[in-house]
């Protein structure tokens, strides 16, 4: 009976069993811990995945959450936007979570719902019947619509005066040649756009006997200072002050940013508005205000200061306007109908093309586009039909002047500045070629909107 009523072996066998079940619960645990950090990996490999066909898929305008879910399911996790079941994920896509010079960066996050074997009924709770697992991962990619000076000519135009170009980075100086370029700077003019990029269609070879590409040229101590340069062909000359920054990718971008977009071309039918005072130029220096409308022969000689209010104005005949006159204009439209041309004192270099039309030096002009309405975004438009003709399009310089809007003239020769007078933009221009000359300061404060991807730009994020 002493033997029967022993207990001291009980607390052994109690300990044992308590000690058995513990093992056995951490072992249960440690298979689905190890089965949880396993598909993780697999999660991770679908987010690097994810995010570069998110950063990819900008060249084809694809949305993120298309790519991001594409691609997760060629990694086999099917991504869903309402709550997702067992084995399924979400993904959260931050687009951009960063901007470095011209490369944009976006994360992309791969939430899946993983079941586990032991840990729900161990720990008797269904929140952990079922855990979520989660990797992260970056991507980065280079728009390629970044610009905010893009010119179209495929063959470029003559830059007048040049004579020697150092080409695509050559210290090599050719001289007496004739310098082709969509873009230039000369005679210590500058053109600043640091927050947004520059692009030039061509030309991408030597155009002719004597003539030598170099689509973006900067010469005379002139210099262009842009967030990003694309073009088929660039040069400097020998001068140290000449330069060009960024060094330009060498690609052709022919590419018209607002092709597409645009509203119809004005009506220009219709009688003419032009007051006595303008077709007379009897202003006598007095301030004017004129309204929207149709002017065959639009001109501010002896105006002080012209008010133009908002609205669109279309020009028929001839734009030209008046040394120390100042126009101003909120919420405006300029429309320069094909075939306007302006009196010859009002320009300075031409091109080949018809005769030109613009704003004499010593001009100041502040113009800021509608912001809303059929024009919007648009100041200035030139309604040259032909890119085979082109006009020339001048802005004096030799004073401070003001932009805000489209510039929008893709079959003329665009003529910024002669002068020490600096412009201050914040416009998309888009023109058959674009010169900066005589002293003149061309700063840009456009930020494009984001674009395309570059093909080949798209890198993951360690």
């Amino acid at each position: 009976m002493k033997i029967l009523n022993d207990e001291h072996g009980q607390a052994v066998i109690f300990v044992s069993f308590i000690v058995g079940i513990l093992f056995l619960g951490l072992a249960a645990l440690a298979i689905d811990v190890g089965m949880l950090y396993r598909q993780r990996r697999f999660v991770q490999t679908a987010a690097d995945s994810a995010a570069l066909a998110a950063a990819a898929g900008k060249a084809n305008a694809v949305a993120d959450i298309t790519s991001v879910t594409n691609a997760a399911s060629l990694n086999g996790i099917t991504v869903v936007s309402a709550t997702p079941a067992t084995w399924q994920a979400t993904a959260n896509i931050v687009d951009p979570i960063a901007t470095v010079g011209t490369r944009t960066y976006l994360q992309v996050s791969l939430t899946q719902q993983v079941p586990t074997i032991f840990m729900g009924a161990i720990l008797h709770t269904t929140s952990f019947k079922v855990m979520p697992v989660t990797a992260m991962a970056e991507a980065s990619y280079i728009a390629s619509n970044n610009a905010c000076m893009t010119a179209l000519s495929p063959t470029g135009t003559a830059v007048p005066y040049a004579s020697g170009v150092e080409t695509d980075g050559s210290t090599t100086m050719q001289w007496g040649v004739t310098v082709m370029a969509d873009i230039a700077t000369e005679g210590s003019s500058h053109i600043n756009t640091p927050g947004c990029g520059i692009a030039a269609c061509g030309p991408a070879v030597n155009p002719g006997s004597g003539q030598v590409a170099a689509s973006i040229y900067a010469w005379g101590g002139g210099t262009i200072n842009a967030l990003s340069n694309e073009a088929p062909s660039y040069g400097t000359d020998n001068t140290p002050a000449s330069t060009i920054t960024a060094t330009p990718i060498l690609a052709a971008d022919c590419s018209d940013p607002l092709a597409g977009q645009m509203p119809a071309a004005p009506s220009t039918s219709g009688a003419c508005i032009d007051p006595a005072w303008m077709s007379g130029h009897t202003a006598g220096g007095a301030a004017e205000t004129i309204s929207p409308g149709t002017y065959c022969n639009f001109n501010t000689e002896n105006v002080s200061t012209l008010t133009m209010n908002p609205g669109l104005y279309v020009i028929k005949n001839t734009f030209s306007t008046n040394s120390g006159s100042v126009i101003n204009g909120n919420g405006v439209t300029i429309y320069l109908a094909n075939g306007a041309i302006a009196n010859s004192g009002n320009y300075t270099y031409v091109a080949g093309g018809a005769t030109p039309y613009g704003v004499a030096n010593g001009t100041t002009m502040n113009i800021t586009a509608p912001t809303s309405g059929t024009y919007a975004n648009i100041a200035i438009w030139d309604g040259n039909s032909s890119a085979s003709t082109p006009d020339t399009v001048t802005f004096g310089g030799g004073a401070a002047s003001t932009f805000s809007g489209n510039i929008y003239a893709p079959n003329s020769n665009l003529v910024l500045g002669n002068g020490t007078g600096t412009s201050t933009l914040s416009s998309n221009i888009i023109a058959n070629t674009i010169m900066v000359i005589g002293g003149s300061t061309i700063s840009n404060s456009y930020t494009p909107p984001a674009g395309p991807a570059v093909a080949g730009s798209v890198n993951i994020v360690e």
